[in-house]
Formats: structure tokens, sequence, C-alpha cells
């Protein structure tokens, strides 16, 4: 990748920018409500069989729309990187104009993410449907990419209407609207709705909050996940430890009686592994559950973090609603638990019964 490109690029094609299905880089990315993304074909074969898509992430089951995978929402950001990216790449062969792709690059414009020579410039410039387009130098362009990327990020448009960029955000929908939007879908005297940059500034407080939040929870899933596991290694040195005596009891027994005493003795030692499995499966089933809600907990505030701090307002907001209801479930989880470490006296009630048995056995051997 070129040295002038932002390290953010970088970093996002290795670990964010490939589906999880075909560890392709995105195609259409959409994003399900458990905040997970994938390319739209890969999505399509998955609800092939059926009318809901299990994510192969998290395993959540969600209901298609009613026009299928097309009508799961677009992840707006992936798709903005992935694009500048591929911009990005398809630049680093030629520096030829992207317009007529003869004389030198001179200017880019952010509007259209394509650079111009500067014959192309001024015909771009003249054009009414153009000629509001911001454009750069290539220096100042690569300057400004390098040190804040979003400033020269192309605008994110209107999934219903291609021509118009996102501007307001309809506070009764829910959701970020262009300027037609206002007029045929969001009439004002129905629906309230402002600038995208004002909710954006809003709902950025909010999710800052929020995302703290998660951290806490994240943290206490994970240190949960610690203490379950040494409360295993703990029940499994436990158990060792007590089927040693139990080995050894019977051991000592066989040589003063028949091989009755030996068949009394694994039966007992069936009866503790039966209460070991019965308490590693509850314990198994804990740190399972813990395992699911870290990840989720990780994944939701990374990808949040990262629609906050790389992506611009328009692709903050077109990413609320979803966030939002995610982070509202995920708040709920319990994830603080603090199990009893397996110890000694806690299976003494089986160790006793070893020893009462055998002795059962060994003293009814002698009197016959």
């Amino acid at each position: 990748m070129a040295s002038n490109q932002p390290e953010i690029l970088d970093k996002f094609n290795e670990n964010f920018l490939l589906c999880g299905i075909c560890s392709e880089r995105y195609k259409n990315a959409k994003i399900l409500p458990c905040l997970h993304s994938f390319c739209e074909p890969c999505l399509g074969k998955l609800a092939e069989k059926s009318g809901v898509i299990t994510c192969p992430i998290c395993r959540r089951s969600h209901e298609l729309p009613d026009d299928g995978v097309s009508g799961i929402e677009n992840n707006v950001f992936l798709n903005d990187l992935v694009r500048v990216l591929d911009s990005e790449e398809n630049d680093q062969g030629s520096r030829k104009c992207e317009g007529c792709r003869q004389s030198d690059q001179v200017q880019q414009c952010i509007e259209c993410s394509m650079a111009f020579c500067q014959i192309c410039v001024t015909t771009h410039q003249q054009i009414p449907l153009t000629s509001s387009h911001r454009l750069m130098s290539l220096v100042e362009y690569q300057k400004a990419k390098s040190v804040d990327p979003v400033s020269v990020r192309p605008p994110v448009h209107c999934t219903n209407h291609s021509n118009y960029e996102i501007e307001f955000y309809c506070d009764t929908c829910d959701k970020a609207i262009c300027l037609k939007c206002t007029v045929l879908d969001h009439p004002m005297t129905e629906h309230k709705y402002r600038c995208v940059k004002d909710a954006a500034k809003e709902f950025t407080t909010e999710l800052s909050a929020a995302i703290d939040k998660v951290k806490v929870k994240e943290t206490q899933a994970r240190d949960s996940k610690a203490s379950i596991t040494s409360v295993l290694q703990s029940l499994e040195t436990c158990v060792q430890r007590e089927e040693n005596k139990i080995q050894e009891h019977t051991r000592s027994a066989i040589e003063n009686i028949t091989g009755m005493i030996q068949e009394s003795g694994d039966q007992l030692v069936k009866e503790l592994r039966e209460e070991y499995n019965a308490r590693k499966l509850n314990l198994d089933a804990q740190l399972k559950e813990l395992d699911i809600m870290e990840s989720d907990l990780s994944n939701a505030r990374e990808y949040a973090e990262n629609v906050m701090h790389y992506g611009n307002t328009s692709v903050l907001m077109s990413a609320k609603v979803g966030i939002a209801s995610q982070v509202v479930r995920l708040l709920e989880l319990e994830t603080e638990c603090h199990p009893k470490k397996a110890t000694t006296w806690s299976l003494n009630h089986v160790t006793t019964s070893v020893k009462e048995r055998l002795s059962e056995r060994y003293y009814r051997s002698h009197v016959k």
C-alpha cells in the first residue's frame, strides 16, 4: 500500500474490511441487528434454505425483511471505506486523469472521489450538476487525507434518492434522510427532523457514555470468564486429588479382600465423576455464555468506536438505530458472576461414602 495512504486504511484492510463468510473484501456490506456485517451475496446464500438468517459469528437468528436480503440495512460505513480503499489501490498504478485518461492528474474532486487533469477540472466546474463540488490540489488532498481522512471523504448519498446527499435526520422515523426525502417521505407537518450534524453531535455524546458502560460490562464478562476458568482448574485438581485417595484406598483394600471391593471402588469413582461432570457442565455453560457476551460486547464497542471516530456524521446517524438497539440489549446482560471454588470439603460426602462402603464390604467379607 502506498506510503502516503492513511494508516487507518491499512488497518481496516487487514482487520475490518474482510467478510467473515468469504474472507474477501466486502461486496455491498449488509449489517445485521447483532451488528455483524457480511457481503450481500454471502447473506443471499445463507438465506436460500429458509426465511431467516443465522449469524455465522454469534449464531443469532434474524428474520428476513419482506424484500429479502436486499432489504437488510446497508453498512454505509464499511461500504464507504471499501470504496475509498479500492480507489486508492486503483490510483497506485496510474496517475493519469480519471476523466480523459490522457493528461496528468492535478486536482482531486472530493464528492466524486476522482482525480482530474486541468482541462477536466475546468469542465467539471462548468457542469451545473458538479459545479459546487470541492476540488483540492493533489498535494493538499494527500496532506489532508493523512492528517484527517474524514475531512476529505466523499459525502454519503441517500439510499432512496441517489443524487441527493444525506443532510437531515428525521427524529420521528429515526432515519438519516436527504432534502428530497423531506418533501416526499418526511413532510414537515408530520415529521420532526433536523440537520444531521446537530443530531450526530447529540448522538455522539450519548454513544460515548454508552460505550463507557459497554466497556465496564466487557471487563466484567472477561473477569467472570477468568474466575470460572480458575474454578474449573481448581475443581479438576480437587477431583483428581480425591480420585487418587479413592483409588489408593481401593488398592489397599484389594490386598486384604476380594475383587468385590474393586468393583465398589470403581462405582464410587464413577459417582465422583458424575458429581464432577454435573458441576463442570454448569460451569462450562456459564463460560460459553460469557464468551458470547464478551464477543458481542467487544464487537459492538469496536464497531461503535470506529463509526464514531472515523465515520462522518451521515455515516454515524445512518447507523444510529442499529447501534443504539444493540447497545441497549447488551447493557441488560448479566456479565458479573462469582462462582465458588471447589474445595476438599465440598466433595467430602463422596469420599466419606467411599470409606464407609469399603469398610462395610471389608467387615462383611471377614464375618463370613
